[in-house]
């Protein structure tokens, strides 16, 4: 079920974020993905620090949406 190997066939630009502390992911397990996108693929890894709560993650870029908007106009077409 892991989807390091999937991550290994992304071929568009792609951006990962987690709560780096979250209780239910392990940052080796988020950083094994993002490591394992082809280093030619554009790709961004974001971590949000100080909390434990996953909810957090969703909402972050509610709150904060200066990254991924710099994100979204370098990689839109």
């Amino acid at each position: 079920m892991s989807p390091v190997g999937a991550a290994g066939r992304v071929r568009v630009p792609t951006f990962v974020y987690q709560v780096h502390d979250d209780v239910m992911t392990r940052p080796s397990d988020v950083q094994a993905v993002f490591d394992a996108i082809p280093g030619d693929v554009p790709k961004e890894l974001s971590w949000i620090h100080g909390t434990t709560r996953r909810w957090d993650g969703y909402r972050h870029f509610q709150q904060e949406p200066g990254r991924i908007l710099d994100w979204l106009a370098r990689h839109s077409r």
